[in-house]
C-alpha cells in the first residue's frame, strides 16, 4: 500500500513541483490576477482523474520564449495550485488505504487538513498511512494534519468557502489544528529518515506490533 501511494503520489507531485520551488509560496501562490487564458490550464496545475484524460501515460513538456511570457509589459504568469483539485486528489489518495471508509480534505495556502473514518484498532498505524498518503501528493511546503475524529469532518468543512483573506482565518485554523493534534494520532512520518526504506520498514513493523 505504501509503494502504491508513493508511486501514484509521485506522479501527481511532479505536476506540482514548479510551484514548490518559488519563494514565499504561501503568499505567491495566491496571486490570481495574472492568469493568462493562453497559458495551459490558465496557469493552474491540474490533477486529473484517470478517466478524465487519455494522455495520462504521456510525458509532459513545455517550452516558451521569454518574450512570449514577459512581453507587452505584462507581469509574468505565476503558476498556482488549484486547491479544489488538490483537495480532491488528497481525499482520493487517502481512500486508497483499504481500512479508510470516508475521507475529506481541506487545502489552504499552507495547510492540508484531513478527516477520515477507519475501521481499524491500530490508530497509530492507520494514521501513519493516511499522513503518508496525503504527503505523497502535496507540495513539500504544505503542513499536513489529520484526524480520525468524525466531528472534524464538520470542523474542516466550515472553511470550504473562506479564503486566505478572511478575517482571523489563521487563528481559527490553528485552533482546529491544535484540536486535531490533541485528539488524533498524527502518524510517524519523518521526511529526514523515511526515504531510507530500511528505516521505514522497521518503523512500520513496530507500528503494526502495537
Amino acid at each position: 500500500m505504501i509503494k502504491k501511494s508513493l508511486l501514484v503520489g509521485g506522479l501527481a507531485t511532479m505536476m506540482l513541483v514548479t510551484g514548490c520551488q518559488m519563494p514565499e509560496q504561501g503568499q505567491t501562490l495566491q496571486r490570481t490576477a495574472n492568469y493568462d487564458s493562453h497559458q495551459p490550464n490558465g496557469g493552474h496545475y491540474p490533477i486529473n482523474q484517470l478517466n478524465e484524460t487519455n494522455d495520462y501515460n504521456h510525458f509532459g513538456y513545455t517550452r516558451y520564449e521569454r518574450d512570449l511570457v514577459m512581453g507587452n509589459g505584462r507581469q509574468p504568469v505565476i503558476p498556482v495550485i488549484d486547491r479544489g483539485r488538490l483537495s480532491d486528489a488528497v481525499t482520493r489518495m487517502v481512500l486508497t488505504n483499504d481500512v479508510v471508509s470516508e475521507a475529506g480534505a481541506l487545502v489552504t495556502d499552507k495547510y492540508v487538513l484531513v478527516a477520515y473514518d477507519a475501521q481499524a484498532h491500530n490508530r497509530e498505524y492507520v494514521a501513519d498511512q493516511v499522513k503518508r498518503s496525503a504527503l505523497s501528493i502535496v507540495p513539500r511546503y504544505y503542513e499536513v494534519y489529520i484526524s480520525d475524529n468524525h466531528d472534524h469532518f464538520d470542523e474542516i468543512e466550515r472553511f470550504q468557502h473562506l479564503t486566505s483573506a478572511t478575517a482571523d482565518i489563521e487563528r481559527t485554523l490553528e485552533q482546529t489544528i491544535e484540536e486535531m493534534k490533541l485528539e488524533s494520532p498524527q502518524g510517524e512520518y519523518n521526511e529526514n529518515t523515511d526515504d531510507d526504506m530500511n528505516i521505514m520498514q522497521s518503523k512500520q513493523r513496530r507500528l503494526m506490533d502495537r
